[in-house]
């Protein structure tokens, strides 16, 4: 493609009618395009039965009341966005985050509000066709025991480490006292089918379920400064699964940001709009690897099918041909 073409395409692509856009929507441009990226990523279902939900940052340094200023993260300025994927990377849903004003397409009406993050998690597991068959994770940002609570009716597995101060005054030792128990001890409470956990590592973490239980204690492998090697210490087994199937999300960040193309655009949308088709490639490149057990690299997976749409095109523009020029070779020269 000629690059003057690629710029013509450039400038005059758009995702909805500007004559016809909602109003109090700050991403009415490109809300359709989200809409049919969702659609797209659930085609087969939800097949994983491990899920996490955590935050993904696209990179933006214009002008926009959505971006976002994320100190001491890796990308500090962009739009954030909601993901729900899978614990090996493959995105689910996808929800952009702009502002706590909620606009269309976010809040739930006619609900209680659990806050920003526990409104986050049940919209995102709206998707989900079996509920039963499915434990989600997400870190302390969304956790709280009302959203434990909340999902427990809706049939919802759920672990995540949480806040003390969303406990509801759970008995259980603030952090400073629990740092000064040694390494491995835990202390826990159950209420209402929600158990909460707190857990001596190198620092205190709390981490609640309405699911998952303490035992089998897991034996971990911490090193140990005072006798100069690694120690064995009991984990508790809610703890472990929340390290084991957690970072699904930063698995589709990282393979995103690997080959995130850089293309300059006046419109603010422009890494929106990269950053989609960057998660489609990447659950295209999971979904391969799922279905034909074959470790390809995504850099090996991506070339493949560039190629392969080359050849789409190059036998699209030969059936093109008019028959006539097919019978008199004069004709097509």
């Amino acid at each position: 493609m000629p690059r003057n073409r690629f710029e013509l395409i450039k400038r005059y692509l758009h995702f909805a009618d500007n004559e016809h856009l909602p109003t109090g929507d700050k991403i009415a441009k490109v809300r359709p395009l989200f809409e049919e990226l969702n659609r797209v990523l659930l085609q087969f279902g939800v097949i994983h039965p491990q899920l996490s939900i955590d935050e993904q940052m696209v990179p933006y340094f214009g002008r926009h009341s959505s971006k976002m200023f994320m100190k001491g993260k890796p990308v500090r300025f962009g739009f954030k966005l909601w993901v729900l994927a899978s614990s090996d990377g493959y995105p689910y849903q996808v929800e952009m985050y702009t502002g706590k004003n909620a606009g269309p397409g976010e809040g739930r009406a006619g609900c209680e509000s659990l806050g920003l993050g526990g409104d986050v998690v049940l919209r995102l597991l709206e998707c989900l066709q079996t509920p039963a068959q499915h434990h989600v994770f997400f870190d302390n940002y969304f956790s709280s025991y009302a959203l434990m609570i909340a999902l427990r009716q809706r049939g919802i597995r759920a672990t995540g480490t949480v806040r003390d101060n969303r406990l509801k005054k759970c008995p259980l030792p603030d952090n400073k006292t629990a740092e000064k128990a040694p390494r491995g001890q835990h202390w826990y409470q159950s209420t209402n089918g929600v158990l909460a956990v707190k857990w001596r590592d190198n620092r205190a973490v709390t981490v609640v379920t309405n699911h998952s239980d303490i035992s089998p204690l897991k034996d971990v492998q911490r090193w140990s400064g005072d006798e100069k090697k690694k120690v064995t210490v009991k984990q508790p087994n809610l703890i472990y699964e929340y390290n084991q199937y957690m970072g699904g999300v930063d698995l589709v960040d990282g393979a995103v940001g690997a080959y995130r193309p850089v293309i300059r655009w006046k419109k603010w949308y422009g890494t929106l709009v990269t950053n989609a088709f960057g998660l489609l490639r990447v659950a295209s490149w999971r979904m391969y690897r799922s279905c034909t057990g074959r470790s390809v690299d995504q850099l090996v997976f991506t070339r493949e099918v560039a190629l392969e749409l080359l050849k789409t095109r190059d036998k699209s523009h030969v059936r093109q041909t008019s028959p006539a020029a097919d019978q008199d070779p004069a004709a097509a020269g």
